[in-house]
């Protein structure tokens, strides 16, 4: 039977929309990873937007979806800081890069270059990443922030980070 005549969870659906050779990169591999961040915040106004870096701890993926639960805090010049949760699910696109999109919700502490409007603030984005052997990854994320109406003012602002990833074993 097709991808088309079942039904499937959105995340399965993507995957055979992807094509034959997209595969959740779950499949093999069971670790989890630690992950380092350099960016910039409002990256369609450059000049306002402060430099910033962060940390994430990823787990293994979890469960039949193989959903990956992470955590994570970035902070950026003049205090802007932002400690969230988040949901990835990787796919596997050829044997080497990995398109992960990526949602969560956290604290946002403003600053003066960067104000959302609202200490509660939602992500939204994707991740490009290449993958070696050993399991390192290497690549860029584009997310949005912003408090989804939750204030009267949603100036929302976009993100853009290189990552590292770093496996922690497991395997």
């Amino acid at each position: 039977m097709g991808c088309q005549r079942r039904r499937m969870a959105p995340l399965v659906l993507a995957a055979c929309l992807l094509g034959p050779g997209a595969a959740a990169a779950g499949d093999d591999e069971a670790s989890p990873l630690l992950v380092l961040t350099a960016g910039r915040f409002n990256i369609k106004h450059p000049e306002d937007g402060p430099f910033g870096g962060g940390i994430e701890y990823r787990w293994a993926p979890l469960g039949r979806w193989k959903l990956i639960p992470g955590v994570g805090f970035t902070a950026g010049g003049g205090g802007v800081a932002y400690g969230y949760a988040s949901l990835r699910y990787d796919f596997r696109l050829g044997r080497s890069w990995v398109l992960t999109p990526v949602f969560g919700a956290g604290a946002f502490n403003a600053s003066q270059d960067v104000d959302l409007g609202y200490g509660l603030e939602f992500k939204s984005g994707l991740e490009l990443t290449y993958r070696t052997p050993g399991g390192y990854r290497a690549g860029l994320l584009v997310y949005h922030l912003s408090n989804g109406g939750l204030s009267e003012r949603n100036p929302g602002t976009e993100v853009l980070e290189l990552v590292f990833g770093i496996p922690l074993g497991g395997r």
